[in-house]
């Protein structure tokens, strides 16, 4: 293996994308001071992503949502795409999600509209060069914080990469290649998009009726138009309180099933509020939330209710499998693809 370093590296943005904001892991331990987290929608994805360039930490990365934004490469530096399938492209040559590329100045980096999934994830060894705020680059657009100036990124905006060493082998990427590809990583090995999220009913559940827990439990509900980083607003069969929505505001946290006085659920996202005065009837269990994330507008999801002590042995399972492929994304950074021109 040689080492590398990779200094004074940047990208211009060409074309943005639907959405495309900087994240890390999120603006951790602020929330008492009513600072929201943010970080990424699909935390999965983007540590994966982060392990496959090498980053031992989390820093900014890029999160694309439907379209895929379009980057100019100035300087060298390595990047991987994981989470929503854009199709990605460097130099207009589609390239696999989930293992490492180099990229050298003037390398163009696109893609198309997602064929599965919402949200890519562009991660660069180093991490994104923006400054901090309570220890974390999270964009959270709301509050007008974080990432590159508080927004998506827009057309001509330039965007420095941290100065990193890397300790890899460069190939150049062909189809006879694919032995040196952890192609696991492809899979979540989870459940699949469409099978019911599984949710805890919380302490509040008993400000709702029988029938309202009943048709939450077996109905089909819809993602509406009124879906975002904050909050993703269903519509379907409504779930009913016993006396109003309204409670004293209390914590919020991701995955959260708020339900205000119209009976459809809002659940709670990565940029949501710090706290809220709807009642929640449960909390959509960990494992779930990257799916979750994925979903687009229009899509049908229905619940399973599982105990507390069920949830904890599904988390167990998933992190243990997360863990697993964290650590074959860290094998897969020391082999980097170079696409030949």
């Amino acid at each position: 293996m040689a080492v590398s370093e990779y200094k004074n590296a940047s990208f211009e943005v060409v074309t943005p994308g639907m959405m495309t904001t900087v994240q890390d892991g999120g603006r951790v331990g602020f929330q008492q001071y009513g600072m929201p987290v943010a970080g990424p929608m699909d935390g999965e994805s983007y540590a994966i992503g982060q392990a496959l360039v090498g980053n031992t930490t989390p820093v900014g990365a890029l999160e694309c949502t439907v379209l895929s934004p379009t980057l100019k490469v100035k300087g060298t530096c390595i990047v991987a795409f994981t989470g929503a399938d854009m199709r990605p492209t460097i130099n207009n040559v589609e390239v696999p999600r989930y293992i490492p590329f180099v990229c050298h100045d003037g390398d163009v980096l696109s893609g198309s509209f997602s064929q599965c999934g919402v949200r890519m994830y562009i991660s660069f060894a180093g991490g994104i060069d923006v400054p901090e705020i309570n220890g974390s680059v999270a964009t959270h657009t709301k509050a007008n914080i974080g990432g590159f100036e508080g927004r998506p990124l827009a057309a001509g905006d330039e965007v420095r990469l941290k100065d990193c060493t890397c300790d890899t082998i460069i190939c150049d990427y062909t189809r006879e290649s694919n032995h040196l590809f952890n192609t696991v990583l492809f899979n979540r090995g989870g459940r699949e998009c469409h099978e019911p999220l599984r949710v805890v009913l919380g302490s509040q559940a008993k400000y709702f009726t029988e029938a309202g827990i009943r048709n939450f439990s077996s109905e089909l509900y819809t993602l509406t138009i009124q879906c975002d980083r904050m909050g993703f607003r269903l519509d379907g069969a409504p779930v009913e309180h016993i006396d109003g929505a309204d409670i004293i505001s209390d914590g919020a946290v991701f995955g959260s099933i708020q339900v205000p006085s119209d009976g459809n659920p809002i659940i709670l996202m990565a940029d949501r509020q710090t706290t809220g005065g709807y009642t929640k009837i449960g909390t959509v269990i960990t494992a779930d939330l990257p799916r979750l994330s994925q979903l687009p507008i229009g899509d049908g999801i229905t619940f399973d209710i599982v105990s507390v002590e069920e949830a904890q042995e599904m988390y167990r399972a998933y992190v243990k499998r997360l863990h697993e492929r964290i650590q074959l994304a860290e094998q897969q950074s020391h082999y980097v693809f170079n696409v030949v021109k």
